[in-house]
């Protein structure tokens, strides 16, 4: 698991920050991202907001030279499934485990934390499972 964030620690921390930048709500000292910003509090814009979290990260990375071509085919795959699960996971809070305030504050905390690692494990997952496949040695990712 170090080895894992050391190598995914930069993604991870540039998908925390884009999705704090990327949420705008009225506390905050920037304004909205036209396009990209919340519009309003919905499970739909949320999953929207990660999903153009995961998206931008993923083009600046390929922009920098830092997203292998090996590594495209995995990441589009977490960029898909990850904000999927979003909706699942706010349920979740809301009619299984019925948190209220603070609590319910933590738990959302807690998914802008775990979704990017969640995002990176699955990426890794898909990867090894394709370098398999094709029986070629995994390549690492960065």
């Amino acid at each position: 698991m170090r080895n894992f964030l050391r190598s995914k620690g930069a993604v991870i921390l540039a998908d925390i920050v884009t999705m704090v930048i990327l949420h705008g709500n009225s506390r905050q000292f920037w304004p909205k991202i036209p396009y990209l910003s919340l519009r309003d509090e919905s499970v739909g814009e949320h999953t929207r907001l990660l999903f153009n979290t995961l998206t931008l990260v993923s083009i600046g990375q390929a922009l920098l030279g830092r997203l292998p071509r090996g590594r495209l085919l995995p990441r589009a795959a977490a960029v898909g499934a990850i904000p999927a699960t979003l909706p699942a996971l706010i349920g979740l809070n809301t009619r299984v485990l019925r948190l209220r305030p603070p609590f319910s504050e933590v738990y959302n905390l807690a998914l802008v934390l775990l979704l990017p690692v969640g995002a990176a494990l699955l990426e890794d997952a898909v990867a090894a499972a394709i370098a398999a496949q094709a029986g070629e040695p995994q390549e690492p990712g960065l």
